[in-house]
């Protein structure tokens, strides 16, 4: 089946005459690598640093790619290694990091996965990398936003004020890079503003200034985008959707941006009860792959006016979401909607989701991964157990903590 299928596409192709032929080889392969992956660091969310870095300095040995190199570009806070991989001679250089906040690993395993189907096809060409695969080590082991100072390093570049953010600040700035790929995931809350889609996949073109002029730097993120755009919403069954462009000279983005360098942001997001993330390493994987293909290809704007209006058609993400929406839930005086988020705790180098009450008849959470209307029960049908700083257990609804 899977012979006559690839035949078919094959097929389609040639009459079609499509450029990026490689695109949907690749799309296969992807999906394949990942089902097959007996790989931790690639199939969970959470690893230790230790196994990701003997995964990470396995791989790009095993790649062989020409003109690479691997090297320690310094270490964290707490004095673990971070690693940073050079290869290619030609073509436009990109720069990508990813987890510079500890507990965003999925584009990080996008990452690896894309790697992974370079050393399969030696696809790279006409491109110039250098990966810097986790910045924040610290905050990976203890699964935590901000470093091992309790700084978000993506408000600290202007300050230069941690280890982690001076080690990025160096790269940049010896390497020179002429697109810059910011990886990152974004939590469960974020949907369309009207809550009737979950964003899977979140993307911007960071502002340079104040007045979030549309500098050439901004209209080659944003044609970056549109394209990833155009190809990721064929796979993902969720929406893809925006952030606000507002100008934060703290974040690393925006800071080069305002000093001309183009910058892609990617989250990658969560839709219906895929909290691994499965479906949306493999789609941000793809993401990857197009838009490296696109810078190595791509020339300049004919129709700048263009560009910019279908980047402002990708719909602005909003807080709409949570990921257990209990509707109409009885009281003692009248029913309410009771929102449920998981908070994501490591115990023995595991990964626990464990439901807390959020809010109770939030107007701004509109839908959730998750909806259970309770219009009828009454009180005293259900077997809620809240604790005192609002953990929640049903197992009549099915509402506990897992792994």
């Amino acid at each position: 089946m899977f012979t006559i299928v690839t035949r078919l596409l094959f097929t389609i192709i040639n009459r079609l005459k499509f450029t990026f032929v490689t695109d949907i080889l690749i799309m296969i392969d992807f999906a394949s690598i990942y089902n097959s992956s007996e790989n931790p660091v690639i199939t969970y969310r959470y690893n230790t640093y230790s196994v990701v870095e003997s995964y990470f300095k396995k791989l790009v040995k095993d790649v062989k790619f020409s003109n690479s190199s691997l090297e320690v570009l310094g270490t964290s806070v707490l004095g673990k290694s971070i690693y940073g991989f050079k290869t290619g001679s030609t073509g436009p250089k990109i720069l990508m990091w990813s987890q510079m906040h500890g507990n965003e690993s999925t584009m990080t395993r996008s990452l690896f996965l894309w790697l992974e189907q370079l050393r399969e096809a030696q696809l790279l060409k006409n491109i110039q990398l250098y990966i810097i695969p986790v910045l924040n080590p610290d905050g990976n082991d203890s699964w935590i936003r901000n470093n091992a100072n309790n700084i978000d390093l993506n408000r600290d570049a202007r300050d230069l004020s941690q280890p982690e953010s001076q080690i990025l600040k160096k790269v940049i700035d010896d390497y020179q890079p002429d697109v810059a790929f910011n990886l990152h995931d974004q939590r469960t809350i974020y949907g369309n503003d009207i809550g009737t889609k979950a964003m899977q996949l979140s993307f911007l073109a960071p502002a340079g200034d104040m007045e979030r002029s549309i500098t050439k730097a901004r209209l080659k993120s944003m044609q970056v985008i549109n394209h990833i755009v155009s190809n990721c919403s064929k796979m993902s069954y969720s929406g893809i959707g925006r952030y606000d462009d507002a100008f934060n000279p703290n974040c690393v983005g925006d800071s080069l941006v305002s000093k001309d360098i183009p910058v892609i942001l990617f989250e990658a997001g969560h839709a219906n009860d895929d909290y691994n993330r499965n479906t949306t390493t493999v789609i941000m994987a793809h993401a990857l792959n197009d838009a490296v293909q696109f810078v190595s290809n791509t020339v300049e704007a004919d129709h700048p006016d263009l560009i910019v209006k279908e980047y402002e058609q990708i719909p602005n993400i909003a807080s709409s979401y949570c990921d257990i929406y209990l509707k109409n839930v009885p009281s003692q005086k009248h029913r309410v909607d009771i929102a449920i988020m998981y908070k994501e705790l490591i115990q023995d180098d595991t990964l626990y989701y464990v439901p807390h009450i959020t809010s109770v008849n939030d107007k701004t959470i509109k839908n959730g991964h998750r909806v259970v209307d309770l219009i009828q029960y009454q009180l005293e049908d259900l077997d809620f157990e809240i604790t005192i700083d609002q953990k929640i257990v049903s197992p009549l609804l099915d509402i506990n903590s897992f792994c």
